[in-house]
């Protein structure tokens, strides 16, 4: 639909035909960064499910055509940064393959594709985590996997010396407990990341926004109401001052495969969504005005 003129494109590969980073930002070394969220319209990322006592994608909207997109976005990434939050709701705990690319036949194609890149296997792990309360993470050291644990200078010397010992990295990248977003992307630039995803965790995209240092929201916003309480939306922390500008790069619109309303159900096999592509406005790329 956006930019124009509107013409009809397959889903796979979609996310996968342009570069990721943007042709009008030259940033040299300094990583791109991005993020991926699905919501329904009244803003739910995440409601609380019964089965697992658990927060997770409302059943409602989570789909398989998002799903593809949400794996096509993580095969372009050197590492995958989520909170510790993100990890503790995995709903069979952390596995080898917990995590995207997902090794499914379904998206073989994706792996081949990092590897055609120059890429590894599979993308980091980075978790980031101020208490350092995880489930043990040895499942994905095992599998070959990079992982870093990221935390702030006043971390507890003992649960870090617990977590390097399973082979993890900790990466120390904040001033008090916690880490701040402007340090992490620079740490992952020193390991020699170039794209870093977001997976979730609406405290740790607003670290990101505070230090200026997200490049670009992937939003999927699914036409469905759902309601309900607790839930989780995309960003949580001190209203932002000035508020972050993003800028509309594409926009698609994805009817589903039979159509939403000749398909509707109570689940989100069928949903009718948006796939929005918007590029954070930095302070400096500001032109000023003569």
């Amino acid at each position: 639909m956006f930019p124009g003129p509107a013409e009809p494109v397959p889903l796979q590969g979609l996310y996968l035909r342009k570069p990721l980073r943007p042709t009008a930002r030259a940033r040299g070394a300094t990583p791109f960064v991005y993020t991926n969220f699905i919501a329904s319209l009244d803003g739910r990322i995440s409601l609380h499910d019964p089965k697992t006592a658990k927060r997770a994608v409302p059943r409602a909207i989570a789909n398989a055509r998002d799903w593809r997109l949400f794996q096509e976005l993580a095969a372009c990434a050197d590492s995958l940064v989520m909170s510790a939050r993100y990890v503790r709701d995995l709903p069979r705990g952390v596995t080898a393959t917990s995590f995207p690319v997902s090794v499914k036949p379904e998206h073989g194609d994706l792996h081949e594709w990092r590897l055609a890149q120059g890429l590894t296997q599979q993308p980091a792990i980075v978790i980031v985590s101020a208490s350092l309360v995880l489930p043990s993470l040895v499942p994905l050291v095992e599998s070959g996997r990079a992982v870093y644990v990221a935390t702030g200078d006043a971390a507890d010397p003992r649960r870090v010396a617990r977590i390097e010992a399973d082979g993890v990295r900790v990466l120390r990248v904040g001033a008090g407990a916690r880490a701040e977003g402007g340090r992490l992307v620079a740490a992952l630039a020193q390991e020699r990341h170039r794209a870093i995803a977001m997976l979730g965790g609406g405290e740790l995209l607003h670290a990101l926004i505070v230090d200026d240092v997200l490049d670009r929201l992937y939003l999927t916003l699914a036409c469905r109401m759902l309601g309900g309480l607790p839930f989780d939306t995309l960003l949580t922390g001190p209203v932002l001052e000035p508020a972050a500008r993003f800028r509309l790069a594409a926009l698609h619109y994805d009817e589903g495969e039979a159509g939403a309303f000749e398909a509707a159900d109570a689940s989100g096999s069928d949903v009718e969504q948006l796939f929005a592509v918007l590029d954070r406005a930095h302070a400096a790329d500001a032109t000023p005005k003569p």
